[in-house]
């Protein structure tokens, strides 16, 4: 399945649903983190290396605080580089 899962990434160029919610995680400060971008990944909200040859990149974040922050789980979310929940996964198709 991963491997089909992977295919249709890379033909799509849409990343896959990992999830139709946001992943409540505790970020500490300074801290560096990749968030998956792809969907693929093992290890959501975070990167494990499934993108690679997807076309897809991690976005890494370094956080200025320490605390809990809700990151998107649907990879829909309006802009990719900013990987916090905007509430995307309420209006978008959410099939794939």
């Amino acid at each position: 399945m991963q491997n089909q899962d992977k295919q249709k990434v890379i033909e799509t160029g849409t990343s896959k649903v990992a999830a139709r919610f946001p992943f409540t995680v505790f970020l500490e400060q300074g801290i560096e983190y990749y968030y998956c971008t792809c969907g693929l990944g093992s290890t959501q909200p975070f990167c494990d290396g499934q993108c690679e040859g997807t076309g897809f990149e991690p976005v890494k974040i370094i956080p200025k605080r320490s605390g809990n922050a809700l990151l998107c789980g649907c990879k829909r979310q309006c802009d990719p580089k900013n990987p916090n929940c905007d509430g995307s996964h309420s209006v978008v198709n959410l099939d794939w």
